[in-house]
C-alpha cells in the first residue's frame, strides 16, 4: 500500500501509469477528490484518462486510508500535504484535476505553487467557498450525528445527484449499499475536521499569480455551485475556460463520465 509520512499523517495514495508506454512524456494528473470522499471516488474516470496520462490519486487528509483519519485539517494543510508527496516522489510539476472541496484546493496549489502546476481543472468547486455552503455543511454534519447513517446518505444524495437518480429505487439502493459497506468509509469525526476546515477556504486567493490555463466547470443541476455561480466567475475572468455539462449536478464526474472525461482530455491537450 503506498503511504508517505509527510506532515504530522500518513498519506495514502494511488498511482497509475499512463497506460500507452509509447505515449509522450507529460506532467501526471493530480486527481483531488471532493468533500467527505477519498481516491475511490475517482473511479469511473481512472480508466479511460490513463489510457493517455498518468494519474496521481491522493486519499486527502481526513478521509480514505490516509491515517490518522480525525485530524486538524484546512486549507493551509491540504496544500502542505499535496507539495510535500510531490516532493517525495520527485514529481517537479502536474496537471490538477479537483472537484468540489479538492477543485478549490487545486485552485490554492496552482496560487502557492504555479511553477509546479501545469493545467487546472476545477469541477463544480470555485477558488473560495460561499458562507452558505459552510453552514449547509455544518447541518450536515449534526444531523449525522443525530440520524440513522443510512438515511443520512440519502439526504447526501439530494445534493449530488439529478432528480431523474431518484426515479431508479434500484440504483439508490445499490448506492446506499455501496456507501454503508465501504470499507474506508469517513468516520463522522473525520467529517466533523473536514467540515470545520471549510473556513479556512473562505479568504481570496491571489488568482494574480495563477500561471497556467483553467478550465472550470459544474453540472447544469448542481444546487452546490450553480451555473449561474459559474457564469459570473467566468465573466469576471474571462481567461477561464468555462462548460456547463448538461443532466448532470454536483457529482457530474459519475453521471455524464463520458462527458466529463472528454472536457479533461480536452484541456490537457490544449496544454
Amino acid at each position: 500500500m503506498p503511504v508517505v509520512k509527510i506532515n504530522g499523517i500518513s498519506l495514502h495514495y494511488q498511482y497509475h501509469p499512463c497506460d500507452q508506454t509509447s505515449a509522450p512524456a507529460t506532467p501526471p494528473v493530480l486527481l483531488l477528490a471532493g468533500m467527505a470522499s477519498d481516491s475511490a471516488s475517482w473511479q469511473p474516470a481512472i480508466v479511460p484518462l490513463r489510457q493517455q496520462h498518468s494519474l496521481l490519486i491522493p486519499d486527502n487528509r481526513c478521509t480514505g486510508r490516509t491515517t490518522p483519519q480525525t485530524i486538524v485539517s484546512s486549507r493551509d494543510a491540504m496544500v502542505t500535504d499535496i507539495l510535500c508527496l510531490l516532493d517525495e516522489l520527485g514529481i517537479e510539476r502536474v496537471n490538477i484535476v479537483g472537484h468540489s472541496m479538492g477543485a478549490m484546493l487545486g485552485w490554492a496549489l496552482a496560487c502557492t505553487a504555479p511553477e509546479r502546476v501545469t493545467s487546472l481543472v476545477s469541477a463544480a468547486g470555485l477558488p473560495s467557498i460561499v458562507p452558505a455552503r459552510i453552514a449547509l455543511f455544518k447541518s450536515l454534519r449534526t444531523l449525522r450525528s443525530e440520524t440513522n447513517e443510512r438515511d443520512w446518505f440519502g439526504l447526501l444524495y439530494q445534493f449530488l445527484f439529478c432528480p431523474e437518480f431518484f426515479e431508479n429505487p434500484d440504483a439508490i439502493e445499490a448506492a446506499l449499499n455501496g456507501s454503508m459497506s465501504y470499507p474506508h468509509k469517513q468516520a463522522l469525526s473525520a467529517f466533523s475536521c473536514q467540515v470545520d476546515a471549510l473556513e479556512s477556504f473562505l479568504p481570496p486567493l491571489p488568482l494574480e499569480k495563477l500561471a497556467c490555463p483553467v478550465t472550470l466547470m459544474t453540472g447544469s443541476q448542481d444546487t452546490l455551485m450553480t451555473p449561474r455561480m459559474l457564469q459570473t466567475f467566468g465573466e469576471a475572468h474571462p481567461e477561464v475556460r468555462t462548460v456547463v455539462v448538461e443532466n448532470a449536478a454536483h457529482a457530474l464526474h459519475w453521471e455524464q463520465p463520458e462527458t466529463f472525461v472528454r472536457i479533461v482530455l480536452d484541456a490537457l491537450e490544449a496544454v
